[in-house]
């Protein structure tokens, strides 16, 4: 029985030590890819903002400005397979005013590798409103899975780089999740030349060609195991510069924040991937490698042993009676 018994506690240590190896090293890597067809809502919104309305030549200071994205997948890009590693998102970015008028819309499409989140540079049917030319670089909406405590190059819309890059702001909480907070400031650079009416830029002439100016500074927490982005904020400010580089009417200017109820929605998110991502990569693994030694330990220790000079089967070997020097048999038995 005692062999038996330690045959069964081998086998099922080394089955839990290749289980947990399993998990650590194959399944993870499996279940840590983003999904081809997402389904994602955020929502952002600023108050007290500066919005400049073309249609009328008017503009606002005390606007609340909604921002609404809608990511989804797409699969008419060749390069995406349902078990590849490449996604094709279709965004479209929304703002309006506390008015409903729309302040501004754009729609992307953009290739983005699964497990890394970098944006493709080169990839069929990706573009930004009606520019197929666009090279995308850097990340795209999301971090990626095991996010490092480094800087990374993201993504702009509105200035099509990924320069400069996000950089790590150190460690933070949202709603009590741990999470990890990056910048990226982006100075002030041109996004589009225009013809415009001069008065919008101090020119006494009719018409002028000025320049779409941006600059912003965006903040994102993010839940590292995921790298989903569970809150963020953008200090936006765009604007015309004339052709003699004078600064003139403001186009859009505030601060734009995920809402409460984006940022609840995110962090559930957040902490539901979390945690099956920890148990697939560190917590399994752990407790199935302990238990597998455990069982093994156990094992050997029923294993029976053989005594020295033993037959094995755990009876002592009778002994040889001893003859002192011209003592007979006889009298040695009497």
């Amino acid at each position: 029985m005692r062999r038996v018994a330690a045959a069964v506690l081998l086998s099922l240590g080394v089955f839990a030590i290749v289980l947990a190896a399993l998990l650590r090293f194959y399944v993870h890597d499996k279940l840590a890819v983003a999904p081809l067809d997402p389904e994602s809502t955020t929502v952002s919104q600023g108050g007290g903002m500066t919005v400049f309305y073309p249609g009328t030549f008017t503009q606002r200071t005390d606007a609340t400005v909604t921002a609404t994205r809608i990511i989804r997948g797409s699969l008419t890009a060749p390069e995406v397979k349902v078990d590849g590693d490449l996604a094709l998102w279709r965004v479209g970015l929304v703002l309006q005013d506390d008015k409903d008028v729309l302040v501004s819309a754009t729609e992307e499409q953009v290739c983005v590798d699964r497990r890394t989140a970098e944006s493709l540079a080169k990839c069929s049917n990706q573009r930004i409103d009606d520019d197929i030319s666009v090279v995308h670089s850097g990340l795209a909406y999301k971090f990626p899975f095991n996010t490092e405590k480094k800087d990374y190059p993201y993504f702009d819309l509105n200035s099509r780089a990924s320069t400069p890059p996000m950089k790590f702001d150190g460690e933070d909480k949202v709603n009590g999740l741990p999470v990890y907070r990056f910048v990226q400031k982006i100075p002030a650079v041109k996004i589009q030349d225009r013809e415009v009416p001069g008065s919008l830029v101090k020119s006494t002439e009719a018409s002028v060609t000025a320049a779409r100016m941006y600059e912003n500074t965006r903040t994102v927490w993010v839940e590292p195991y995921s790298g989903l982005i569970v809150k963020g904020q953008e200090e936006v400010r765009q604007w015309l510069r004339g052709p003699d580089g004078t600064d003139g009417q403001v186009l859009l200017a505030g601060t734009l924040g995920f809402t409460q109820e984006t940022v609840q929605n995110q962090v559930a998110d957040g902490e539901e991937a979390r945690n099956k991502l920890r148990m697939i990569q560190f917590t399994g693994p752990l407790v199935l490698l302990a238990v597998g030694l455990l069982l093994i330990v156990g094992g050997v220790f029923l294993l029976p042993r053989r005594r020295r000079g033993g037959s094995g089967d755990g009876a002592e070997p009778p002994r040889e009676p001893r003859f002192r020097r011209g003592q007979t048999i006889e009298k040695a038995s009497a």
